[in-house]
């Protein structure tokens, strides 16, 4: 049986993958930029809704997979919220203690914040990760963005890679549980099974590197006199995807300002 994962979502039809690659992705860095310098806990959760939103609903993707997409984004921030709530750079209004440690007011907020702004970070990635087939967002870094053609497309190279690293890994497995290597436990087992791994996939990496190399090369990828089969163009639904982001970001903006709640980084960490 087949296991979709969230990188496998742009297959399926949605408003989201009709997008021009580069637009999205933009438009997600400037969101995540902003969220970077933001430390309140309203402006942090209302862009985490409005990325979860567009994600469930423009990109369909499903709930399941978002969020197993955002568990290592989770783990991530659960990690800064307990560092912050456990060990906060000053002292402040004390919640309850555990023991000898004290749980402050002050930095239970801050891990809260790095552990939203962690999760936004994840939301606005599954945004332009789940909904851009990698081929037109190679076409639309050469033809938007005016990225030579041989560094687009070995960047596809590497990506379309990547799938095929674990099948790979099975087949190796396979071959070793044939020829009688035993799966031996313990470090010492753990250690002798990451070099018999290591060292095959290694190997047939640099093979498959050097044949694509040698195809390019073959396809003259040096960006000269090139004409395409495809190209991605800008039409009107990116200029509305990219004022409807925006808009939405600047009223979030707006409304944390409005109501007097807007914190922006002061130049330190903590507050």
């Amino acid at each position: 049986m087949i296991r979709h994962t969230v990188f496998e979502n742009y297959e399926l039809d949605s408003p989201l993958a009709t997008i021009n690659p580069a637009v999205k992705m933009i438009c997600s860095v400037i969101v995540m930029l902003f969220v970077s310098v933001v430390f309140d806990l309203q402006t942090l959760s209302l862009l985490t809704a409005f990325g979860a939103l567009m994600v469930l609903g423009l990109g369909r993707v499903r709930p399941l997979v978002l969020a197993r997409a955002l568990l290592p984004f989770l783990l991530f921030g659960v990690g800064f919220l307990w560092m912050n709530a456990l060990l906060p750079r000053s002292a402040g209004t004390t919640l309850f203690t555990v023991g000898p440690v004290a749980i402050s007011a002050e930095g239970l907020r801050n891990g809260v914040s790095f552990f939203l702004r962690a999760l936004t970070f994840g939301v606005w990635s599954v945004l332009f990760v789940a909904s851009t087939e990698p081929t037109r967002f190679v076409l639309s870094l050469v033809h938007q963005l005016s990225v030579p053609p041989k560094i687009a497309y070995s960047a596809l190279a590497a990506y379309r890679y990547l799938p095929s690293l674990q099948i790979e890994l099975e087949q190796i497995r396979g071959a070793h549980r044939l020829r009688g290597v035993g799966e031996a436990g313990g470090l010492r087992g753990k250690i002798q099974r990451v070099y018999r791994y290591t060292v095959p996939l290694l190997a047939g990496a640099l093979r498959r590197a050097g044949r694509v190399a040698a195809a390019m090369e073959a396809r003259g990828f040096s960006g000269m006199n090139r004409t395409w089969y495809r190209k991605e163009s800008l039409r009107l639904r990116d200029a509305a995807y990219a004022i409807g982001v925006l808009s939405v970001t600047s009223l979030i903006i707006w409304w944390g300002l409005y109501s007097e709640t807007l914190m922006l980084w002061s130049g330190r960490l903590w507050e």
